[in-house]
């Protein structure tokens, strides 16, 4: 556990240079969710005494659970607001799966563009990630097979054009090789604030994300039932403006998105439970 705190603190340290390079003012871009993993992260960063600025993507989905811990724990971090709501997104391009994750893409991912930035990814967490680098240059163009490619700092360093025109970004990720014990760990050991989301919804992130299950998406419904009312009014704008989609209104639409099963399948089952 040591040597990997030291590994990952060693990692940002020798970053900073780069980070600085492209962001003389902020240095690095410290991405931050009010997760166990974005957490442990900022704590390395401070430790690692490197210049930086933590930035928090606001989906307006959040829990406001998460919102509110966010400020009151974690002051400093800035929050970047979308052009456009989730909601509002929904009433152009339906509600996003776990193939189709537009949301991710708008919301999230095209912050930090022209920096060097850090994010709490861990290998252990998908198949997708587990095939990642350290070091990666991320490009909208080609992003998965770019953050296949090993880099390191000094090979970024001799070819810094490569981030062209602010359109990429230099990922840096310290706890890439972190097992989810040794987060855990790690936040007891240093005393970090605990986020209440994992206590009252078992996971840390958007309400109704086509990653979380159904219980999940169901505790939220109930809970901030707004949401729901919000997200069913633009779907039915949705399905009206493209009746080609699907034949099925939009309650039976979002029935299925719970589901998290293919519409073939789950057009399946629903027709043999007629049967009996």
């Amino acid at each position: 556990m040591s040597s990997k705190i030291e590994d990952s603190i060693a990692l940002i340290r020798k970053g900073e240079k780069l980070a600085l390079a492209l962001n003389p003012e902020d240095g690095y871009f410290v991405g931050f969710s009010g997760g166990k993993d974005s957490q442990v992260l900022l704590d390395l960063v401070k430790r690692a005494g490197v210049k930086y600025k933590a930035h928090y993507n606001v989906t307006t989905i959040d829990p406001p659970e998460n919102v509110r811990f966010i400020r009151q724990y974690y002051p400093e971090v800035h929050f970047i607001h979308p052009r456009q709501t989730f909601i509002k997104m929904i009433e152009k391009r339906g509600l996003p799966t776990i193939f189709h994750r537009f949301c991710c893409e708008e919301l999230k991912e095209k912050t930090g563009a022209g920096n060097v930035v850090l994010t709490g990814v861990r290998a252990d967490e998908s198949t997708k990630r587990s095939q990642y680098n350290e070091v990666a240059i991320k490009s909208n163009r080609v992003e998965h097979a770019d953050r296949l490619k090993k880099h390191t700092i000094e090979e970024i360093e001799q070819n810094e054009h490569r981030c062209i025109k602010g359109k990429d970004a230099i990922m840096v990720y310290p706890i890439l090789n972190w097992t989810e014990t040794e987060v855990w760990q790690y936040i007891a050991d240093n005393n970090l604030p605990h986020n209440p989301c994992y206590n009252i919804a078992g996971r840390v992130g958007c309400m109704f994300c086509p990653f979380a299950n159904k219980r999940q998406i169901e505790f939220y419904e109930q809970k901030y039932p707004k949401y729901k009312d919000a997200i069913m009014k633009h779907l039915r704008i949705y399905l009206a403006n493209n009746p080609r989609t699907t034949n099925m209104g939009a309650d039976e639409y979002y029935d299925w998105w719970k589901s998290k099963k293919s519409l073939k399948k789950w057009i399946g089952e629903k027709q043999q439970m007629k049967l009996f």
